[in-house]
């Protein structure tokens, strides 16, 4: 096996603000706020709404596109 067989460059992760928030949170809020984020009974400006009374600020465009997985998250 030659020494750099497997040299490949690192995989870049691009940010998703969902889960960078998800990150800062205790387990049961976390696990709470990934629910709310994917259920589609909270519409995206509502959720932002109760989120942003809560002191957590996280966009309805930015909920919108990890709910429709069209974040990082779900990049394989």
């Amino acid at each position: 096996m030659s020494l750099l067989s497997d040299l490949q460059p690192p995989a870049k992760v691009w940010p998703c603000k969902v889960r960078t928030v998800l990150a800062t949170l205790e387990k049961v809020d976390a696990d709470i706020l990934a629910a709310a984020v994917m259920n589609p009974d909270w519409q995206y400006q509502a959720l932002e709404t109760a989120l942003g009374l809560r002191g957590i600020k996280l966009g309805g465009a930015i909920i919108k596109r990890h709910r429709l997985k069209g974040c990082s998250c779900w990049k394989t």
